[in-house]
């Protein structure tokens, strides 16, 4: 291998290792604020098995400091709820609203946010369903999952449709560049990085040497997906071959990080 492809080498797995190193060290994601009808029962349920704090009951009215908030609306939306998203709007804190009983003449409330869960009658809370709104509008998702079990499924499911989505959009985008195989290595390592997050790895002590690793991991499988990708174009067009391998090796990746993790983890 020449020099300049030695530089080249060396600057790339640097530029991973950092993008890992990023993710060491506690987040503080706050906590779940739930209020409204029933809010003390969707509390116990989301925060099953989840570190004291992090699910919380609010009063209705304070947003400071909230990840997100889930509010809970029966019959169609009052006063206090419309205040509600319109402070948690110009806070930029994004609000979930949980609507029971609903009844066809209702007014819809998906104007006031985007995110709206249905509660019919005698169903209970669909907690997965409002994990799954919780995964996508939190912004620090898998810091929070790493403390709250009852949305770590969820946030993981996201956090792989998402880094599977922008690797594959990366690689019918770069094609064959030069640039296309170290941008998928960083999506992929970022991906990596997050899941690693869903457990709190990157706290414990063993973090550093666990992320050179994975740094060097990816790297390498980069190199053997590039080559998968240029055999691929004999059969099939480039771009199609490009965004197949991408696709299937980042869910691979993945798929390798969970069932890691889950080793690592003491049984309860």
């Amino acid at each position: 291998m020449s020099p300049t492809r030695l530089r080249a080498v060396a600057l790339e797995a640097r530029g991973v290792l950092r993008v890992l190193q990023d993710g060491l060290g506690p987040v503080e994601a706050g906590s779940i604020v739930v209020s409204g009808m029933l809010a003390e029962q969707l509390a116990r349920e989301l925060g099953a098995g989840a570190e004291l704090g992090t699910v919380v009951v609010g009063n209705g009215t304070s947003v400071a400091g909230a990840p997100v908030i889930v509010r809970v609306i029966a019959g169609e939306p009052n006063d206090e709820d419309d205040a509600l998203v319109r402070a948690a709007d110009r806070a930029g804190v994004p609000i979930i609203l949980v609507q029971l009983w609903p009844q066809a003449d209702w007014r819809a409330p998906f104007v006031r946010s985007p995110f709206v869960v249905e509660c019919k009658t005698g169903e209970g809370f669909p907690v997965g369903e409002i994990a799954a709104r919780i995964a996508i509008a939190a912004e620090q998702a898998p810091g929070l999952a790493s403390r709250v079990p009852a949305i770590e499924e969820a946030v993981a499911a996201g956090v792989v449709k998402g880094g599977i989505a922008h690797s594959a959009f990366l690689a019918l985008v770069s094609g064959r560049t030069a640039a296309a195989r170290p941008l998928l290595a960083l999506e992929q390592v970022r991906m990596l990085s997050q899941l690693r997050a869903l457990d709190g790895s990157d706290t414990k002590p063993d973090g550093l040497p666990v992320v050179a690793g994975v740094a060097g991991a990816t790297l390498a499988a980069s190199y053997a997906f590039r080559e998968l990708a240029r055999r691929s174009r004999r059969y099939v067009p480039a771009p199609l071959a490009n965004a197949a391998v991408a696709t299937a090796g980042t869910w691979a990746l993945s798929a390798i990080a969970r069932k890691l993790l889950e080793a690592r983890t003491p049984p309860s």
